[in-house]
Parts: C-alpha cells; sequence; structure tokens
C-alpha cells in the first residue's frame, strides 16, 4: 500500500489475541506493515499500549452515532465505521480488515485499494454458500453440533432488514447477500462516507440490530445510490457461510474445490470460536480437523495436529473423529455427501425445494 493509505481495524479485551494475529500475518504477507490504527473499543490499558508499539496510533472512538443509547461499549467499531475519514486527517485513502480475520495473501488487498482511488467502494460480497456444521464438546462424551445454514444467514439479514430498514426494504433485499464490510477501501473524500453515515442513523433511530451499519451500507449499494468495485471472494472469504478448503501441497487455504484460488483473507466470523474444524481438503474434500486461525494454523504447518495446545475435551474430540470415517465436504451434484438431510430442510442439490418435494422423492 502506498503511503497515502490508512489500514484500519478495531480491537477489544475479548479480541486481542485475533488482533495481534491479523498484525502478524500482514507483516508476514507483506513482509512490514503499512500504515496501520487500531480503534480501541474495550481494551485492557496493557493491551492499548502494546499495541501502540506495533501500529501507527491506537485511537478510542467516541459515539459517532448512537451515543447515550446503552450499547455495548464494542459497538463502537461499528459507529465509527463510517466515519473513518475523521480518524485518519490527510490520508487519500480508507482500508478496513476486521480483527478476526488475518491475511494470508497480499497482493489482492493492494489491488482492493488501486480499484477504489476512482472514487467507487472496493468491497465484497457476500456468498450464501454451505455454511458449516461444528461438533461442540459439552458433558463429558458428549458433543453438541452448531449449525449455520444458508437460511439462518438469511433470516438474521431479513430481521436486520424489518427492524432497522422497514418491511419495504426486507421484501426487497432479504434474500440478497450483504455487502460485507469487514473487508473494503474507499477514497476518503467520496460521498459515499456520507451516503453511509445518512443511512446508518435513521436504522439505529428505527431500532438497534448488530448488522445495522452493514446493511446500510448494502442498501445504499443495492438502491445504485454507492458505485462499487467488486472484489473476488477470496479478497474477503466468509468462513461462516462457507468453510475454506486446504491445499497440503501448498500449504495454503484455498475457494472451495479450487485449488488455484488461493485464499487472500481468512475472515473467520462464526468460526472464531472453535480451536479446530473439519475442513476439507484437496483434491476430493476428506474433512480433516486442522485449526482456522493464524496462530494455531502457523504451528499446525510445523507439527501437525500434534502442535496444538488443544485443551483436554477438544484433544478427546479430535481423537474421537480418528476413530471415525473420514466425512467428505457437501457437493451439491453428489448426494452420496449429504448424509442425513430432514424432510422439511431445503434439499442440499440446491434447486430451492425442500428436500421432501425433491431429491427426498427418490431417497
Amino acid at each position: 500500500m502506498d503511503n497515502d493509505v490508512v489500514l484500519f481495524t478495531a480491537c477489544d479485551q475479548r479480541f486481542f489475541p485475533s488482533c495481534i494475529d491479523l498484525i502478524e500475518s500482514i507483516r508476514a504477507a507483506r513482509g512490514s506493515l503499512p500504515r496501520m490504527r487500531v480503534l480501541d473499543v474495550g481494551m485492557l490499558p496493557a493491551q492499548a499500549s502494546e499495541l501502540a508499539g506495533m501500529v501507527e496510533a491506537v485511537i478510542a472512538p467516541g459515539w459517532d452515532v448512537g451515543g447515550g443509547r446503552g450499547l455495548p461499549e464494542w459497538y463502537r467499531a461499528m459507529t465509527a465505521r463510517p466515519y473513518l475519514p475523521n480518524y485518519a486527517p490527510g490520508a487519500a485513502m480508507i482500508a478496513w480488515i476486521d480483527c478476526d480475520a488475518w491475511v494470508q495473501r497480499w497482493e489482492p488487498l493492494k489491488s482492493l485499494v488501486a480499484a477504489a482511488r476512482d472514487g467507487r467502494l472496493a468491497i465484497v460480497e457476500e456468498k450464501l454458500g454451505r455454511g458449516f456444521v461444528a461438533d461442540l464438546p459439552s458433558d463429558p462424551g458428549t458433543v453438541n453440533k452448531f449449525v449455520v445454514t444458508p437460511d439462518s444467514i438469511r433470516a438474521n439479514v431479513r430481521s436486520c432488514y424489518r427492524l432497522c430498514f422497514g418491511n419495504e426494504i426486507a421484501a426487497a433485499y432479504g434474500n440478497l447477500p450483504p455487502y460485507n464490510v469487514g473487508v473494503f477501501a474507499l477514497r476518503a473524500d467520496s460521498p459515499t462516507w456520507t451516503i453511509w453515515r445518512d443511512l446508518y442513523g435513521s436504522a439505529l433511530n428505527r431500532a438497534f440490530h448488530r448488522m445495522a451499519e452493514q446493511q446500510a451500507l448494502t442498501v445504499a449499494i443495492r438502491q445504485g445510490r454507492v458505485p462499487i468495485a467488486s472484489q473476488p471472494q477470496e479478497v474477503n472469504f466468509i468462513c461462516g457461510a462457507d468453510l475454506p478448503w486446504f491445499s497440503a501441497e501448498q500449504g495454503v487455504f484455498t475457494m472451495p474445490k479450487d485449488a488455484a484460488r488461493l485464499l487472500a483473507v481468512v475472515h473467520l466470523t462464526d468460526t472464531k470460536d472453535y480451536p479446530v474444524l473439519r475442513i476439507p481438503h484437496h483434491p476430493d474434500g476428506v474433512m480433516k480437523p486442522m485449526p482456522l486461525t493464524y496462530r494455531e494454523f502457523q504451528r499446525y504447518l510445523k507439527g501437525g495436529i500434534e502442535a496444538l495446545a488443544l485443551p483436554a475435551d477438544w484433544m478427546q474430540l479430535v481423537n474421537r473423529w480418528a476413530g471415525e470415517p473420514a466425512p467428505i465436504a457437501l457437493d451439491p451434484a453428489r448426494p452420496e455427501t449429504w448424509g442425513k438431510v430432514g424432510r422439511n430442510e431445503p434439499c442440499p442439490c440446491g434447486s430451492g425445494l425442500r428436500y421432501k418435494q425433491c431429491h427426498g422423492k427418490l431417497a
């Protein structure tokens, strides 16, 4: 990145290890850190001090919008985002990466910033993939499952639209994927900032939803008020919407089923709380346990699953998986990979019909 670009993220006490991972991943991918500023939305003093020695500035933002409403302190990361030019006076370009993400390749991020220099917003439209299923150790000997599906993602988006923007917007855009603000770039003097602020302020006046700020920008894009430079999925790969695939030969995460498309940003989202997940491996989608977080992934590359400092209950789960046949990543074209599907669940083939109305008739 050129010196007229400032890269932002935000961090609180809980996300401090993730923020360190983001910084270290950028340094490894780029060779050095760009101009980088961190919004302090609830760090401990020692954490803020440590980051201040690593980046250009650590800034505690005020409530640019929504102040006095009793919102959680971490939410200042969202209320500050449409006002980022105010936190980097003199910068020509603003870029952002959420701190629950880490950088695997730097070149696509240079392209992201370059695409925004003409005034367009450089951003990635989410792809509502297959979601993911995670095993979660519970009481001794028991395992719960956490499931994210495309339907659950759409339901959350529609809920935000209904609460913050009204039924008409929910009906128009509720089934469409959001534009994810976890990674973006924009000129500091772009009129998009004002459009975003106005829509977001109106949304918060109606109701609080943690996605209101992102969906305000998405509404502006859908309405044609904000010109965009759409970026490929690998620039901001949302792991909670679809798990990445791993190429052991290259030692990298890739787009699902495409070993040639290496991820630039691994955006953990809902997967961030899992020390290990069963990740599809090239070439055939066999799912094997491994971490997605940057620090643990580096350990995994050096020493495999045995190199990880897993809690005892997670180690027991990994050992349990080792005694089971390895599952295959769900493939819409291969019913043998679907596992057990409920009669009223969406058919995995992607037809949009319920299973009982589609492939379930053939079962």
